[in-house]
């Protein structure tokens, strides 16, 4: 096989098949060319072209997401690099594996006035796994080896997440050989650390009258469904899920965390705080929940999952279980115990009751961001892959019930609006016959448009942005909504959603009311006009966004 004249490249390219890498997102540059030859050379990889990096490094992520293996970026030296970074932050965050090869110049012409030249080994410290440098030697590959295997360990095992290999190359950079493939061994993956409950979980468990267990972010996963199934059965338990969480709706778990929380006077508060508070999963949306058990700190509260971080988000953990999450239900599930207490039904009767007035306020509201949202997320076809754009996009979708076909998606880990379009792009990449549903706020939009500039496009992705006259979410928290600079500062924007349409070659519709939304976005899901994704703009910006939703809630607080 012919690949590139530098020894230790072509082995890493190697080490990357053996180990199941199959996507490698290129960001073209001079200093990676032997990278760039080296992966295009081999027949088992396949290569994507996207020239901005900020936007490659969240595309990648978006195939991670969808193919749920590693995925490699590549790119040139100096800023570029830099580029990555908030992608590689939110897969930190979110446990996603990237692999990071960022070429360099030669460690003797670092701060020596060279163009494109940083000090890049280190850039990622505080966001990566593990971080490592190449040796500059191409004769002798066995500390090449071993610096692979020590950086893929990372890379494959539990919990996951990004691994930076920085590797100084020397010209010529553009020269091929023979290349001979080496025997490489597989990494070897670590066990699942096994769980099992102690006699003192068991006794808290046994008697505790008052648990709840609460599932943020998480990719779809039927086992622990199944199982935390079967757990709702204990009239003590209370299960809280957002859309997140994928998990389909079930008629004793508690979707909709804000809308159920509304109703909950502050008489009541102390009845629904749980003795017991057992967190899975990711990062949860709601900020309501988060205030509740802070104010109303549960007796125990164990975090059980596979994490790299310590995190305490409720801010009274006694107990940290690092274990398979599925399995930790299943032997909770074999735990006899007979409880007389009413916690799980007096949750999941505020969310009934939270739902019915939903719904009557939905029948009668006017035109909004709410009612576009409700509208929106009515016509999603089944089996769609639902991304969710930040701020007020996602939370908008934690006040309607999970549809159960549908996946739910968004960039939680940091929460940044900076990479939603390039992450729902790369993941509709990876399965081009079912339908990808992108749900984003125009600044987001407009902040991530080189998501576009993507010759990878494919007509399965169908885009809506919510117009609300930019940047929603300053108007429905606390703070900016209230500052006299609101209409200055606070995300105001004069872009135009057709315009980057144009430039991009996307198809372009629009509406500005229920009843032409109504009308077309049912046959906007569907319609296939073309080889390239679609835009629907919802234009909401003349609308009582902040004010209809400030009344929704009002509505169901009343007795």
């Amino acid at each position: 096989m012919q690949t590139t004249s530098f020894g230790r490249v072509a082995y890493l390219v190697d080490f990357c098949v053996t180990n199941g890498i199959k996507d490698v997102v290129i960001s073209p540059g001079s200093r990676n060319a032997p990278l760039i030859i080296g992966f295009q050379s081999h027949p088992k990889i396949n290569t994507h072209l996207i020239h901005d990096e900020r936007s490659a490094a969240f595309y990648a992520l978006g195939i991670a997401d969808a193919t749920k293996k590693p995925v490699v970026l590549t790119c040139t030296s100096g800023s570029a690099l830099l580029n990555y970074s908030p992608a590689i932050v939110e897969a930190y965050y979110r446990q996603v594996p990237l692999l990071v090869l960022s070429a360099d110049r030669p460690e003797k012409l670092i701060d020596q006035g060279d163009g494109q030249t940083i000090r890049q080994l280190g850039v990622f410290a505080n966001f990566c796994k593990y971080q490592s440098q190449f040796s500059e030697s191409d004769e002798d590959l066995t500390e090449i080896q071993e610096s692979c295997e020590t950086a893929f360990s990372h890379l494959l095992n539990s919990p996951l997440g990004p691994v930076h290999i920085n590797i100084p190359l020397d010209e010529p950079l553009y020269g091929t050989l023979e290349y001979q493939e080496q025997r490489i061994d597989p990494i070897v993956l670590h066990k699942i650390e096994e769980v099992t409950l102690n006699d003192d979980l068991i006794k808290i468990w046994e008697n505790t009258p008052k648990k709840l267990i609460i599932v943020g972010q998480q990719y779809e996963d039927p086992a622990f469904h199944k199982e935390l199934i079967a757990l709702s059965n204990d009239p003590s338990v209370a299960v809280l899920v957002e859309n997140t969480s994928n998990l389909y709706y079930f008629e004793k778990f508690c979707h909709c965390i804000d809308r159920t929380l509304a109703l909950i006077s502050d008489e009541e508060m102390n009845d629904f705080g749980p003795e017991l508070l057992i967190s899975m999963g990711g990062a949860v949306i709601s900020k309501r929940i988060k205030a509740f058990l802070r104010k109303h700190k549960p007796k125990h509260n164990w975090r059980v999952g596979e994490f790299a971080i310590q995190e305490d988000a409720y801010q009274s953990i006694t107990a940290t279980i690092k274990c398979n999450s599925q399995e930790f239900l299943r032997q909770l599930n074999q735990i006899q115990v007979n409880s007389i207490s009413n916690f799980g039904a007096k949750w999941k009767q505020k969310d009934f009751q939270g739902q019915e007035k939903h719904l009557d306020f939905i029948a009668s509201a006017e035109f909004s961001d709410l009612l576009a949202f409700h509208i929106i997320n009515d016509a999603l076809p089944d089996q769609t892959v639902l991304h969710m754009g930040n701020s007020s996009v996602v939370r908008y979708f934690q006040l309607f019930n999970p549809i159960e076909t549908v996946l739910y998606y968004s960039n939680r880990g940091v929460s940044g609006i900076d990479g939603s379009a390039s992450t729902a792009v790369g993941y509709a990449t990876q399965n081009t016959n079912q339908l990808n549903v992108l749900v984003t706020g125009d600044i987001s939009f407009f902040y991530d448009s080189n998501a576009f500039w993507n010759q990878q496009l494919t007509s399965n992705l169908k885009i809506v942005v919510i117009n609300n006259g930019g940047g929603g979410i300053f108007q429905i928290i606390p703070g900016p909504a209230n500052s006299v600079h609101a209409d200055t500062f606070f995300a105001p924007t004069s872009a135009n959603v057709q315009g980057i349409c144009e430039a991009f070659g996307l198809n372009y519709y629009s509406v500005s009311n229920a009843s032409d939304l109504s009308k077309a976005v049912e046959d906007f899901f569907l319609k296939e006009t073309n080889d390239q994704a679609s835009v629907l703009e919802v234009i909401t910006a003349d609308c009582r966004n902040a004010a209809i939703l400030e009344k929704y809630f009002k509505c169901l607080a009343e007795r």
